[in-house]
């Protein structure tokens, strides 16, 4: 039996994989041939940061993960695309609002994050000094004021109004709401910091050959890389609830 469960578990998680690379291909290339087509003409930068997300993607793959990671990365990334690109905080080049193939890439995107974040936390408990912890839970603080403090100049030059409406601060809420109960530091840090990474990455990507543009019009806007952060944080949290759910923790626990 415990055969057959591993021989099932291979399979499904070989089945995912190839319903990623699909989407990584369809979605973000509009097929494989485009690919080919566009790798040489952006050169090596492209192939690398190509070969990292595959490298990301495939490592130690395991469908019972990243199912629930892709999914709550599409559903919190349509919404966030969705207030964005209908309230003008950023215009993507056909000018949809937002664009179909954007929500599968956030969870594709959020797979990467995890996945990278998995190195930096060992799955042996460790006693981090008291130094490293408030370094830690600083950070969430100080990057943030850093990054906006960068970038003040021009976003004090905007009209916010109708722009941070109900929705944004719904999802402000949403965001903590996700974090903050059973706060764990050292993963929500390491997902946070690659999660500004890969999502700084992804954005200096986007917005220097224009296929989004801020209304700061930076390439890129710093104060984005933390709300990557903070957001692929809040998504791995939903995610380790869906997963919960579908493993049916709510009646264990009701039987408790």
């Amino acid at each position: 039996m415990k055969r057959f469960n591993r021989q099932r578990d291979l399979l499904l998680t070989f089945l995912a994989d190839l319903g990623f690379l699909w989407a990584l291909g369809y979605f973000g290339f509009g097929g494989w041939q485009t690919v080919f087509k566009l790798l040489p003409y952006y050169g090596f930068w492209a192939l690398l940061v190509l070969g990292i997300v595959l490298f990301l993607l495939l490592y130690r793959s395991d469908y019972r993960i990243d199912l629930p990671l892709f999914f709550a990365g599409l559903l919190l990334g349509y919404w966030g695309e969705w207030w964005g690109t209908t309230r003008g905080v950023w215009t993507y080049w056909n000018g949809a609002q937002p664009p179909v193939y954007l929500p599968p890439l956030w969870g594709l995107g959020l797979l990467t994050v995890y996945r990278l974040s998995r190195f930096l936390t060992p799955p042996q408990r460790r006693t981090l000094p008291q130094w490293a912890k408030w370094a830690m839970t600083a950070s969430f603080f100080v990057f943030p004021i850093l990054a906006f403090a960068r970038s003040f100049p021009l976003l004090a030059r905007v009209d916010w109004r109708g722009r941070l409406d109900f929705n944004f601060f719904a999802g402000v809420l949403v965001t903590l709401a996700l974090i903050l109960p059973s706060f764990e530091l050292e993963e929500t840090f390491a997902i946070y910091l690659c999660g500004m990474l890969l999502g700084g990455i992804y954005e200096f990507l986007g917005t220097s050959i224009g296929e989004w543009t801020y209304i700061t019009r930076e390439v890129p806007p710093l104060w984005i890389a933390p709300l990557w952060g903070l957001a692929a944080a809040a998504m791995v949290r939903l995610a380790k609830g869906l997963r919960w759910l579908l493993s049916g923790g709510w009646k264990r626990r009701k039987i408790d």
